[in-house]
């Protein structure tokens, strides 16, 4: 049997009112800030009280907490933290960002991402993914709760699956609609989309002053498509990550991600491949404004070096990427 105990070891401040969203703006003994899960967001809007103030190129640590789950069946917290847990994809945050304008883009980079020892994932029939040949059967409802230590997901006595750590959940608040943290869009959100890992920098449109950054869903590792709907492996966490702000691209209308070596575009849409022609299109128009190209002779690039999937299938919308290696493209403008 697997329990985690986790307890933020931070100094409890006294609510103030002329200090209102900022009790949760702790600092700890190395003076990094840090936000705890003590305050968690199942929804994402322009509403959400902040609970930390930061400033660009400030690195910070965030706590996040894992998705409701079998975990929770044998922990002595259970029904504290039932209670707590009301919605999926709980996000640490809203994290407004000092000098983040509506019109301007916020470039969040992973710097860190240290797993919990404990995580999870489940099966159940009702899943549209589920071939009919399966439905025949006598399918039961199946999860497993695995340890997570040394860089491995103890699968079984005999399997370990190394571990791939990464956020399912970045987000921004929308303009003035407020949005259940199962989905994504232009804002961001539910993109449960692998390359969202350490070094990469997840750059997303400024809809609101201070942008508020969410931040959750994090994963020990997820296979495309995400057929499960729990993961991967559902897990908690700490991630450190630094924000900084430019100006956001003319062309740029959905979440970009930027590695060492890729550009990657997002869509969120139904069908699928509704998704995929958005991730196209921003593709296109990307490489147009920044590096100079024809839309043509982009097109025509793309079709020989282009690397697209969908990374999740089974949300309310599907998420696709579609990413291109650096080494192909002309030097930027």
């Amino acid at each position: 049997m697997l329990i985690l105990i986790r307890k933020d070891n931070l100094p409890k401040k006294k609510s103030n009112p002329e200090n209102l969203g900022k009790i949760h703006s702790e600092k700890r003994k190395d003076k990094m800030k840090y936000t705890s899960t003590d305050k968690l967001y199942f929804e994402t809007g322009p509403d959400n009280q902040p609970t930390l103030y930061v400033d660009p190129e400030e690195e910070i640590e965030i706590q996040t907490q894992i998705n409701k789950g079998p975990w929770l069946d044998n922990h002595p917290e259970k029904k504290d933290l039932e209670k707590k847990l009301t919605g999926a994809n709980p996000s640490s945050g809203a994290i407004f960002i000092n000098g983040a304008n509506p019109g301007d883009m916020l470039n969040v980079t992973i710097k860190k991402i240290d797993l919990d020892p404990i995580g999870y994932t489940q099966f159940t029939k009702y899943n549209p993914l589920v071939p009919n040949w399966m439905l025949l059967k006598n399918l039961t409802k199946q999860h497993k709760v695995v340890e997570i230590k040394n860089g491995f997901i103890h699968w079984d006595e005999n399997l370990k699956i190394p571990t791939k750590p990464m956020l399912g959940f970045v987000g921004v608040s929308p303009k003035s609609t407020r949005w259940d943290n199962r989905w994504a869009g232009e804002w961001g959100g539910n993109f449960d989309i692998q390359e969202i890992c350490e070094g990469a920098t997840v750059h997303l449109p400024i809809n609101v002053q201070g942008a508020l950054l969410h931040i959750g869903d994090m994963h020990a590792i997820q296979g495309d498509g995400e057929i499960c709907g729990a993961g991967g492996i559902e897990a908690g966490g700490r991630v450190r990550i630094k924000c900084s702000i430019s100006k956001k691209p003319k062309s740029m209308t959905w979440p970009r991600i930027t590695s060492e070596t890729h550009l990657m575009t997002t869509a969120q849409a139904k069908p699928s491949d509704n998704a995929f022609k958005i991730a196209l299109s921003e593709m296109l128009l990307w490489l147009e404004e920044d590096y100079g190209y024809l839309p043509e002779d982009a097109y025509m690039l793309l079709a020989q070096v282009l690397e697209a999937r969908c990374t999740h299938y089974i949300n309310p919308t599907y998420s696709y990427v579609a990413k291109v290696n650096k080494k192909y493209l002309k030097t930027s403008l």
